[in-house]
Formats: structure tokens, sequence, C-alpha cells
């Protein structure tokens, strides 16, 4: 397996996207629809695509939520290759970048009934915080948020 920096318009990251809305349509139906415009891919994003032999298996990415902080984005494992650490390994990769450009923090959200994706957050150092944005008393959501340590050497 390798992973490959990519952006927002690669056709590659937009099919592993197209594959996690459909996944969250087949759980919840039609509520997670109101996220489309959220998911959507305007803004810039860093994306980390995870290749097995040249082939799309999982992606993570980040955009700018603040000055100081990067919002982690559109993390997805292709079902079959589930619980092999890719994600963690596309969110450490991601968290690296984020530091090399001197952010501090990193917050994501995910549906509140998704334990492992909230437990992989939390194996990562993130901790629950109040809802951000358009997820202000959505009670499907939970945000949560880490500080990056510094890279003292």
């Amino acid at each position: 397996m390798e992973s490959i920096i990519t952006n927002e318009k690669d056709e590659r990251f937009i099919e592993l996207t197209k594959e996690l809305d459909n996944e969250w349509f087949q759980l919840r139906g039609e509520e997670v629809l109101k996220y489309q415009e959220y998911n959507d891919l305007k803004d810039p994003h860093i994306v980390i695509l995870a290749l097995n032999w040249g082939r799309p298996i999982a992606c993570a990415s980040f955009r700018l939520f603040d000055k100081d902080t990067i919002e982690i984005r559109r993390v997805y494992v292709k079902k079959r290759y589930r619980r092999n650490g890719i994600a963690y390994k596309l969110i450490k990769q991601l968290e690296k970048l984020a530091m090399e450009e001197n952010f501090k923090y990193s917050v994501i959200e995910t549906g509140r009934e998704n334990t492992a994706a909230i437990n992989l957050y939390k194996k990562l150092d993130y901790e629950v915080i109040d809802s951000f944005g358009m997820f202000e008393g959505d009670d499907f959501c939970i945000c949560m948020k880490k500080q990056f340590k510094s890279l003292i050497f």
C-alpha cells in the first residue's frame, strides 16, 4: 500500500467520497441530505489517498477551519480494507502536514452513532467539544478537537 498527496479535484478522491455519501445514505436515508452542501468539495482540500496496487482504497482530507485550525474531512476506507489502521495512518499524515504549516489545532465531526470513527478519533487524542457551525443543536453529530503537540527536535 502506498499513499499520495493530492487535492479535492482528484477523480479518485471524488469517487471515494461518493461511496462514503452512498454508505451514509444507506444507513440514515434522506436525513443525510441536509449535509450535502457542507460535504461539497468547493473549498480547497489537502487530500491523502491510500492506494493498493494503484487503486484507491481510502482517503482523508483537511481544509482550513480558521487561521490556527484545520478540519479533517471525508475520512473513508473501502469496507474490505477496514480495521487495518489505514484511517489512523492517513489522519496522522494529515496532522503532520498541518503541523509543518504551523497549525495548532484540528477539528472533526462525525455521526454520533459512528462508534468506530469516534473510537478512532479518541485513539488519536481528539476530545469531544461543543458542536460548531451547522452542527450546533444537531443531535445526530458529534464534534471533536485536538491540540497539536509542538515538534521539538
